[in-house]
Formats: structure tokens, C-alpha cells, sequence
């Protein structure tokens, strides 16, 4: 019984690898069409309305930050936006990144400077969050 829970645990993350893995790949080849949803004092934040997916219980989709001003990533980088892969799940309201990329230029624009990839934990997309802003246009 052990052997099995094991066994579609590791099943289930290497689902999860994989679906972040080629939502990555098709990034650069794929029309974009840009939402604005928020705004800090940051950056504002966009959706891309066209390679959103939903299935099932589950909503994968890219959110840009597109910044105001530069900053450098750890090396030293400069970048202006940084486009995330988000995962939501909607009946839970709990959302991840699965990964992160850093543009030179706004809007995602330019070969990355710096790539992230892996998912991080769970959180909830608690009400009056810039994560439920994007939940209710996602999963709604």
C-alpha cells in the first residue's frame, strides 16, 4: 500500500514537471494577448487571454509584471518585466508559481536574462490579493 501511495505521488509531481516544463517551451511560439488586471506601485500585472487553460479543476496561466523601473537580477542583470507560470486550483483557491523569467525589456519582451524553473508550494489566493485579482479571471 506504501509502494502505491509512493508511486502516484511521484506519478502526480512528475505530471506537474512536465505540464510547467512544456508550458515554458511554448512560450516564445505562441500569439499573446495581454490583460492588465493590477496595478502596485511596482509594476503592472497582465494575463495572457490567449494561452490561458483550464482544465478540469485546474488553470495554467502566464502573468507579466511588467515593471516601472529596471532593477538587476543576482548577477547583475538588468531587467524590465518578469513573465510567471502560474498553476491555480480553482475549487480550492489556491494558486503556485511553476516558474519565473526575467526580460531586458518591458511587456516580456528580449531573450531572458535569468530563468527559474520548478514549483513552489501552494498559497491561497486570499480575498483582496493581487492572487485573487488573477484567481477570478482565470477560474471564473
Amino acid at each position: 500500500m506504501r509502494e502505491t501511495c509512493l508511486f502516484l505521488l511521484m506519478i502526480a509531481t512528475m505530471k506537474t514537471c512536465l505540464t510547467a516544463l512544456l508550458f515554458f517551451c511554448t512560450a516564445p511560439v505562441m500569439a499573446q494577448q495581454w490583460v492588465r488586471y493590477a496595478e502596485s506601485d511596482e509594476s503592472l500585472m497582465y494575463y495572457d487571454s490567449l494561452r490561458t487553460r483550464k482544465m478540469g479543476d485546474t488553470a495554467f496561466v502566464w502573468d507579466l509584471h511588467d515593471l516601472k523601473n529596471a532593477t538587476t537580477d543576482a548577477s547583475g542583470k538588468p531587467y524590465q518585466s518578469v513573465l510567471f507560470a502560474v498553476e491555480y486550483r480553482c475549487r480550492a483557491r489556491k494558486w503556485r508559481v511553476l516558474g519565473t523569467s526575467r526580460h531586458p525589456q518591458r511587456m516580456g519582451a528580449g531573450k531572458p536574462v535569468s530563468e527559474e524553473a520548478g514549483a513552489m508550494p501552494f498559497a491561497d489566493a486570499g480575498p483582496g490579493s493581487r492572487a485573487e485579482q488573477l484567481f477570478n479571471q482565470v477560474c471564473e
